[in-house]
């Protein structure tokens, strides 16, 4: 039995120290309780260990997800719907069964924890975002065609140029972030949202200024006040 729960905690050790996972925007990123689970997977709970000390465990089940849940909706979740978006995540790639227990009376009842594919998880929408910008710049141009406004040039190839510029300093900023994994877990600062501030910042990057520039000029000279 001791073994058999030792698992839970050991399982962090040997999941790689990072992924970088496409994921379809519609199956992730609307749904607020898929991201929690992801964070809290990450932060674990702590639990007494037979020494009488605390120990940070990774891998959850159903209702201690819903319990830390609760903490940040104030709104509990049933099961079914607990369970749908635990079997969304798994088929992202996102996590995983790290293993199923026998608890309960008797050891009869078999209970599922959870936990992350990999410590660090940096997750984009990809080639979902070039389709994004895509399906944005073609109505752009659609509009622009019927008032008469000429544009640049390099329009059709800026969707994808954009695209794949995130795309790249996501990943640079990934591995740096990696390189400071143990002081970052140390502080115990949010590697999740400590990711997010940098793509945020990314997103004045000269690059995509000069991709955009002379678009932005057209806007400007056609739209007051920008």
């Amino acid at each position: 039995m001791a073994e058999d729960r030792q698992k839970l905690f050991d399982y962090w050790k040997y999941i790689p120290s990072y992924k970088f996972i496409t994921v379809p925007e519609e199956k992730y990123y609307s749904h607020p309780v898929r991201r929690d689970i992801i964070r809290l997977l990450r932060k674990g709970v702590d639990e007494k260990t037979s020494d009488g000390k605390y120990q940070i465990r990774r891998a959850l089940n159903v209702t201690e997800i819903n319990n830390e849940l609760m903490k940040i909706h104030d709104v509990p979740i049933s099961k079914t719907t607990l369970y749908f978006h635990l079997n969304i995540l798994i088929e992202l790639g996102l996590i995983q069964v790290v293993t199923t227990l026998l608890e309960g009376p008797h050891r009869r009842n078999k209970t599922k924890y959870f936990g992350r594919v990999a410590r660090n998880l940096f997750i984009s929408i990809g080639h979902a975002s070039y389709e994004n910008y895509k399906a944005q710049f073609d109505e752009f141009q659609k509009f622009a065609k019927i008032i008469g406004l000429k544009l640049p040039d390099n329009y059709p190839e800026i969707p994808r140029g954009i695209s794949e510029m995130k795309e790249h300093f996501f990943r640079v900023f990934g591995k740096w972030l990696i390189e400071h994994e143990e002081l970052i877990e140390e502080a115990k600062i949010d590697f999740g949202l400590l990711y997010d501030f940098l793509k945020n910042v990314n997103s004045i990057h000269p690059n995509y200024r000069n991709l955009l520039n002379d678009t932005f000029l057209i806007l400007q000279n056609n739209i007051q006040d920008i």
